[in-house]
């Protein structure tokens, strides 16, 4: 079974840096580190141009995250290092989410509970058996419908690059990326990666307690679903008129980020939600135990260092929207039946605005 984004992330494994450390304690940690010595030419062209969103003006930078590991077998864990200046801003931040609305009213869903028919069965055989895939691509419809979502994008700040096509000549030497398309392709990439991951996470919490059978089912959702959204990253780099023989090396890189971004949510919903989100949003300050920080704040700091390159306001309103948006479709997860989400028929909460 797959524990976490680290198993079904385990072609990257490569890409992680491995340092044993001195003494009988081993764990495995995370540090950032600022990728400006391979990002500087495209650094100063991201950075300068003024029809960027608002929160990518200022002199953040994308950061990779690096793993250090010490044991013999890989495992997830993450330390969140939070300052004291942290810890005092989430104070104000708990409050405040903690009377939001569109957190503590999630419209329940609509699929209920029960066993696969002969019909759903035989689909997931079939897809199990590798004759054909009858389940994978309603999670694929269901996230790329959110790639076409620009009014719910902008919300948060985010756009997708548009005015090129995948079909380009024969000789296209002088075709090249346009400025500042490296930022919002990785911004981009993280608005897909995060459906992905709310995919994943549901998969992770049903397999949890499934058979053989239903694990093989989740399994598969998860490995089909990801290689799907990398291909279609491939093409947003083809698209974006990336040399070919660059793509490889840019995908990677693509990888490495959300790699990251997927290890640091699958810590903070479990450090902060271990009994579900929906109880986690009302918990009082008085309730939190030791090493938590609330599930808004934290969820906000791993947004805030990916999505947004650490680049805005902490207030910043997309941030603070796209924080609730994620928490809202995970709590809208958390109660989908096991059966609706493994035969794919699973739907986005939707979104209304703030007070409504």
């Amino acid at each position: 079974k797959t524990r976490s984004a680290f198993q079904y992330m385990a072609g990257l494994r490569r890409a992680l840096l491995v340092t044993p450390k001195v003494g009988h304690q081993c764990s495995v940690t995370w540090r950032t580190r600022q990728t400006a010595h391979r990002l500087q030419h495209r650094t100063c062209a991201a950075t300068t141009k003024t029809e960027l969103p608002q929160s990518v003006l200022s002199a953040g930078k994308p950061i990779r995250w690096d793993f250090v590991k010490c044991q013999p077998v890989f495992d997830k864990y993450i330390e969140f290092n939070f300052t004291e200046e942290d810890k005092k801003r989430f104070v104000g931040e708990r409050a405040k989410f903690r009377e939001d609305g569109r957190l503590l009213n999630v419209p329940p869903p609509t699929e209920t509970a029960g066993e696969m028919d002969w019909e759903e069965t035989y689909k997931a055989l079939i897809t199990i058996a590798r004759l054909d895939d009858r389940i994978s691509g309603g999670f694929q419809t269901q996230i790329y419908s959110r790639l076409e979502e620009k009014d719910l994008m902008a919300r948060f700040g985010i756009s997708l690059l548009e005015g090129k096509t995948l079909e380009k000549p024969l000789h296209n030497t002088k075709a090249v990326p346009r400025e500042g398309a490296y930022f919002n392709m990785l911004q981009q990439t993280y608005w897909l990666a995060l459906h992905v991951w709310l995919v994943h996470s549901k998969q992770h919490m049903i397999q949890e307690n499934e058979g053989l059978f239903g694990s093989a089912i989740c399994a598969l959702i998860t490995r089909r679903v990801f290689e799907w959204s990398w291909l279609i990253v491939r093409l947003w780099l083809k698209q974006e008129d990336v040399p070919a023989m660059s793509i490889g090396t840019e995908l990677e890189h693509f990888m490495e980020y959300v790699f990251g971004f997927c290890a640091a949510l699958d810590e903070a919903f479990l450090q902060e939600a271990p009994e579900g989100s929906a109880k986690a949003v009302r918990v009082q300050d008085n309730e939190l135990k030791e090493g938590q920080v609330g599930l808004v704040p934290c969820v906000k700091e791993v947004l805030w260092t990916n999505v947004f390159f650490g680049a805005c306001a902490r207030d910043h309103q997309h941030l603070e929207e796209l924080a609730v948006y994620l928490i809202r479709q995970r709590i809208a997860l958390e109660a989908l039946p096991r059966t609706a989400f493994l035969t794919g028929r699973m739907t986005w909460a939707d979104f209304p605005l703030k007070g409504q």
